[in-house]
């Protein structure tokens, strides 16, 4: 695994090219990113453009064996740039332009903009692109912030749209725009976005604009190819998870040369095994970090392993937190460990470049209290001890790291259209309040996702274009957009002898967001065999029970088993039902059906159970395939023990352990394990202690 940080010396308070990259040689680091946040530096004027600062650090950078990644600076135009050329700046709506002081702040497909971009990006890839020490560009940062809505986009929109859906008869058709008169005549009078009410535009204006933030990194990366070594990789660092609303992620790294990720969550607390309630996490990380939790770190990671080729592979973390990130307000550095336990758990999911986003802590901007490596002191301290402890245990691990491809037992089915979709049109409600939830598909998705975490299973990510040929268990979170194909191809999934899981609101909606005009599921019904005309908004948690069928009598509901947030009013046809509801209006319809069809079988879940019961439902899901999950054989465990592991180049079985807590936990270990960090292959003793916040990885010896 690549190791490393961020580095921007321009950012120094003082001249110290020398002692950091020192310090970072001490460290274990082998590689360095720099470059794609200071174009004003580059080309203080329009057309006076000098790489040589930078050509300092990449040089110094390579008499130190480090390698190089080098950024375009696309993403933050120099103020010289908006003052001459106002033009360039992104509306976000017709009244609205973004104003200079930010970044991604730019219409980058404004012509004028382009030509700006084409110079700096051809420039910074002549200057490094035969360099020794730089191994791969990154083009732009975290593209998709805002939509764009600048007249020439939505001019593009009209004529995209018209050519992709079969002019204005077919965009009348697809978006049913009968409805409150609004069916075109001509192309031009199809309304910009901003007080858009129809989820067929909403559906397509997403396409479009994530197809613009593809394309636009795409034209860069032809643009480096022109000037550039061919063994130097093009890649681009999207947000990990969900990312910015505006991308289609898979699009992205399968354009690109390489999957890249920026991961950050919140720390200290979220990561403890059991998983506090989330009142008790909140103020552990900023604002707009949605997610907390143990499963929140994997769910990212095992998302970027699935976004490039139909069976995954590794990916570049690109960004990760070496201390307290977001602003000043809060504060929360790792616990001693957790660095080093996120290290491992980001590797058994596939990753082969870490770096730090970033070296030092910067004493002025937006971001002055966004802990790097270093803090403001600039010298080394307890992170820095930390970081170096990991740098120099990957030296040892990099063999058996090598090809290194992660473990699963269960599959889930990611739709970056449906999260669009129910972005707009939510079915649930904000906890505790009357408004939509526009996180719904998330909600859902993690539910599914962290509940089968929480059984010790390993998860695959796979997406409606991916191969889940044999794989055995399928889970499908709200499956809201999908054309007739992909529905029978999850049907013929199961039929060939899986177990596919679909939970409400799967196949409700066809690919243009319109309501199938069947009774629901729609296509998915003879699989499922039930049906349903209505569904209900849980206001309060329902208790659910379970069938006493002795077909299915394995699944057992604990004792606060509850229905929550969304009821399908379900009717089973030709199956049978698997859980019910304690309730008077909902007793007569089932909660969840399960039929067998060929030689696998078909669950559908018509409302969201709490974690615990979803992480029963999906133990019973494997143990009726006749499965279980890998870490199974790592008995004796406390339940603040996850387990992960994946298979090397060399097909060599790797096994990570880490210890969620501040209490030491005693592990018994199977026969034929040797410690994969120490540099002699010392045998693993039968049982050893994991301290607190502790990781281990073993690797099983050949018989």
């Amino acid at each position: 695994m690549l190791y490393g940080a961020s580095y921007y010396h321009e950012y120094q308070p003082q001249e110290r090219l020398a002692v950091d990259l020192d310090l970072m040689v001490e460290a274990g680091f082998s590689l360095i990113r720099v470059g794609e946040s200071t174009w004003s530096s580059y080309e203080p004027e329009d057309g006076s453009i000098s790489f040589a600062a930078l050509r300092a650090v990449v040089d110094a950078a390579a008499d130190r064996g480090l390698k190089v990644i080098v950024g375009t600076p696309t993403y933050a135009v120099p103020p010289w740039l908006a003052r001459r050329h106002p033009q360039v700046m992104a509306q976000t709506s017709a009244t609205h332009t973004l104003p200079y002081g930010g970044r991604q702040n730019v219409n980058f497909t404004d012509p004028t903009y382009l030509r700006y971009a084409e110079r700096i990006v051809r420039a910074i890839g002549t200057e490094f692109g035969k360099h020794p020490a730089v191994i791969g560009f990154q083009v732009d940062n975290e593209i998709g912030v805002y939509q764009l809505t600048n007249p020439n986009v939505v001019d593009r929109f009209r004529h995209d749209t018209s050519r992709r859906l079969g002019g204005v008869d077919g965009i009348n058709d697809k978006w049913g725009l009968t409805y409150w008169s609004q069916r075109l005549s001509s192309i031009e009078d199809l309304w910009a976005p901003d007080g858009n009410t129809n989820p067929g535009y909403a559906l397509e204006w997403w396409r479009f604009q994530s197809a613009l933030t593809t394309g636009f990194l795409s034209w860069q990366r032809d643009l480096l190819r022109q000037v550039i070594d061919e063994d130097k990789f093009v890649f681009h660092d999207s947000v990990g998870g969900d990312s910015q609303g505006n991308t289609a992620l898979r699009p992205i790294a399968e354009t690109l040369d390489h999957t890249a990720t920026n991961i950050y969550l919140p720390l200290q607390a979220a990561l403890q095994l059991p998983q506090l309630p989330a009142d008790d996490l909140a103020g552990l990380a900023p604002w707009w970090l949605v997610d907390a939790g143990p499963s929140i770190p994997q769910w990212k990671a095992d998302l970027a392993f699935s976004l490039k080729g139909s069976r995954g592979s590794a990916f570049a973390i690109t960004e990760a937190q070496a201390g307290s990130i977001g602003d000043q307000a809060t504060n929360t550095p790792p616990f001693p460990g957790q660095l080093r336990l996120l290290t491992h758990l980001y590797a058994s999911r596939g990753a082969d470049l870490l770096a730090y986003w970033h070296w030092h802590t910067l004493h002025y901007g937006n971001e002055m209290f966004w802990e790097g490596v270093l803090g403001h002191s600039l010298g080394p301290g307890r992170i820095y001890e930390e970081v170096a402890h990991i740098g120099h245990e990957l030296k040892e691990l990099q063999s058996a790291l090598a090809g290194f491809i992660p473990d699963s037992d269960v599959t889930i089915l990611y739709s970056r259209e449906s999260l669009k979709a129910l972005e707009f049109m939510p079915p649930l409600l904000q906890p505790g309040t009357a408004h939509p939830d526009a996180t719904s598909y998330h909600r859902i998705f993690m539910r599914l996702y962290s509940s089968a975490v929480d059984t010790g299973a390993q998860v695959r990510v796979v997406h409606p274009d991916s191969d889940w040929t044999g794989e055995d268990v399928l889970l499908v979170p709200a499956l809201y957009i999908a054309d007739d194909d992909l529905l029978q191809r999850l049907t013929r999934h199961a039929e060939a002898g899986a177990h596919v899981v679909f939970t409400f609101r799967s196949g409700y909606a066809d690919e243009w967001a319109r309501a199938r005009w069947e009774k629901a599921p729609g296509a998915l019904r003879p699989g499922v065999g039930a049906s349903y005309d209505e569904s209900t908004t849980l206001v309060h948690p329902v208790r659910l029970t379970a069938t006493t069928s002795p077909e299915i009598s394995s699944l057992a509901l604990g004792d606060d088993a509850a229905a929550t947030s969304w009821a399908d009013l379900l009717t089973p046809e030709s199956a049978e039902t698997l859980l019910g509801y304690d309730d008077p209006f909902l007793g007569r319809y089932a909660a969840a059906t399960t039929q067998a069809v060929g030689s696998g079988r078909i669950t559908w879940l018509g409302t969201l159970p709490d974690p615990e019961s979803t992480s029963r439902i999906l133990r019973w899901a494997l143990t009726e395939r006749g499965t279980q999950p890998t870490a199974d054989v790592w008995t004796h465990r406390e339940e603040t023990v996850r387990v992960t592991s994946g298979v090397n180049a060399e097909g060599s079985r790797l096994w990570f352990l880490a210890n969620h807590s501040w209490t030491p936990t005693n592990i018994q270990t199977p026969d034929g394990m040797t410690l994969a960090h120490a540099h002699d292959g010392v045998i693993c003793p039968d049982e050893f202690t994991l301290g607190a916040w502790d990781s281990v990885i073993l690797q099983e010896r050949e018989p």
